[in-house]
């Protein structure tokens, strides 16, 4: 009875021990200390979100465009404590607010921009030096005819109109002309006869006019016309010519209104 009475009492003792803890504030960090073992339990988090702001900025935003990320960029007023990093490989612009500038830094404040690829310019890209039967090609000039610039715009929306409107069309001949473009020969094939004959030219070369990115200017591209003959058919192919660099030319003009109008050091590398 008198041991049982003892258990109780103890139990109702370490009951009220706990009741009676109060939080140990230290700086801006909350603590208690209870049983078992007393351990020591970290309130600072659920402190913090009771409070009207939290106790400093974190966290990553993310826009859409260059003049986005230089207002946002501006208005959290970091520039004596962070840096901007340019990534010439991924094309992103990452603004470490709460950076190591001026002394260490937590580096989890910050803002990202990536320069991602338009739908056309992508497009053209992926059919950069892939070879297409003769349908293949003409659907492909047809559909993106208006990124096309230039005399040989024309010219290339005829070859592919030609193609498409011929019931049947071997090829039979190529020509390389004085102006540089190629006179290819080919006769239509009706029921099996021959039927009529007919010529076209194809340009050596051929403009595009992009915007190489979303919400960016437009840039001029160059591209090669390929061909081949083999069996009366002929396969087409394009090649784009340095379009890698101008892709880095796009993204380092983001990187020099940057660098001219954010007030922040920038610095080329990832973040």
């Amino acid at each position: 009875m008198t041991e049982a009475l003892n258990q109780a009492t103890s139990q109702h003792i370490a009951a009220l021990a706990v009741a009676g803890l109060k939080p140990i504030k230290v700086e801006k960090t909350h603590h208690v200390v209870v049983p078992e073992r007393y351990q020591r339990l970290d309130l600072t988090a659920e402190v913090e979100k009771a409070e009207p702001a939290p106790y400093r900025k974190k966290g990553t935003v993310v826009l859409g465009d260059v003049p986005s990320f230089i207002t946002y960029a501006k208005d959290q007023g970091a520039e004596k404590t962070g840096y901007i990093y340019a990534d010439v490989d991924s094309r992103t612009l990452t603004a470490v607010f709460n950076d190591a500038k001026a002394g260490p830094g937590w580096r989890d404040h910050k803002a990202t921009f990536k320069a991602e690829l338009t739908p056309e310019a992508a497009k053209w890209i992926a059919g950069n030096n892939q070879h297409m039967d003769q349908t293949t090609f003409a659907s492909f000039i047809e559909d993106n005819f208006a990124d096309l610039q230039g005399a040989d715009a024309a010219n290339l929306l005829t070859v592919a109109t030609t193609i498409q409107a011929t019931s049947g069309i071997n090829f039979s001949a190529a020509k390389r002309l004085q102006d540089g473009q190629t006179q290819l020969v080919y006769n239509e094939t009706i029921d099996a006869t021959a039927g009529a004959s007919g010529e076209f030219k194809i340009p050596k070369t051929f403009t595009l006019g992009l915007r190489l990115f979303k919400n960016g200017d437009g840039f001029k591209l160059t591209a090669r016309l390929k061909y081949r003959l083999h069996s009366a058919s002929v396969k087409f192919w394009f090649e784009l010519e340095r379009h890698e660099q101008a892709i880095e030319a796009a993204f380092k003009e983001y990187v020099a209104k940057v660098t001219a109008e954010s007030g922040y050091t920038v610095l080329t590398g990832k973040a």
